[in-house]
């Protein structure tokens, strides 16, 4: 049987800066989906997407839900938290005339009864932040990822070395070297390739250019694009492919 190689990234928040993300993407062609919190109290109003360029980034690629200001849904109570869940889809139904179908976690907090709320909401697909992920997802309301772009979360949980080393087969040069998130998403892609399964990518573009990565992020699409055999899809295209 041919084996199945699945490309998809996805972006959170809803800052400006993913007008320069999208326009890199569509230069490269890369699918993608730009998980948008209209009022994302983390960040200055001036610094979030405007409705007219959540509009220009859906003429191009998938907007999905992000909650409307961005709290840790654990932390809220129940009301709160499906109002958050729910009212951001109706934002952005509303400004997109597009059914909203995918969710994205805020800071990927969630428990069974998150879940549920997303799924009462209308949602069939929900994104975590579970890294090093390979395999295709089973469970469509908690779908972990491939790799996130940003430095720092390599080594954020203990089980993430444990991951990178398994990864390294113990090799302790290679895994020095994976510790370098871009080393590591074009390794991670090259596994994938030979052996099938979801790159899941994603990230913030302001991390970009806090970290002033844009050039890393770049030579990294550059690395996965355009290759045979390979589908390049938003991440509800990637579940209606492997529902």
């Amino acid at each position: 049987m041919k084996k199945q190689i699945i490309v998809t990234t996805s972006w959170d928040d809803g800052n400006r800066l993913d007008l320069k993300l999208a326009n890199l993407l569509k230069n490269y062609g890369i699918k993608g989906t730009f998980y948008i919190s209209p009022k994302n109290r983390e960040f200055k109003k001036e610094d979030l997407l405007k409705d007219e360029e959540i509009i220009k980034i859906n003429s191009d690629f998938e907007i999905g839900a992000h909650t409307m200001t961005h709290p840790r849904l654990t932390k809220i109570n129940e009301k709160e938290a499906f109002d958050e869940i729910m009212n951001s889809k109706k934002y952005l139904e509303n400004i997109t005339k597009k059914e909203i179908k995918c969710f994205c976690y805020p800071c990927g907090k969630y428990n069974k009864e998150i879940k549920e709320l997303v799924k009462k909401a209308g949602f069939v697909y929900a994104r975590t932040m579970r890294r090093f992920i390979f395999n295709f997802p089973k469970h469509f309301l908690s779908s972990g990822t491939t790799l996130e772009a940003y430095r720092n979360s390599l080594i954020t949980l203990p089980i993430d070395s444990i991951k990178i080393l398994m990864f390294s087969k113990f090799n302790l040069i290679e895994f020095f070297k994976n510790l370098h998130w871009e080393h590591l998403a074009k390794k991670t892609f090259d596994y994938i390739e030979k052996y099938g399964g979801v790159y899941h990518l994603w990230g913030h573009s302001w991390v970009f250019e806090k970290s002033n990565d844009w050039e890393k992020i770049e030579r990294v699409l550059t690395y996965i694009s355009k290759r045979k055999n390979i589908n390049y899809l938003t991440n509800y295209e990637t579940f209606k492919a492997l529902k």
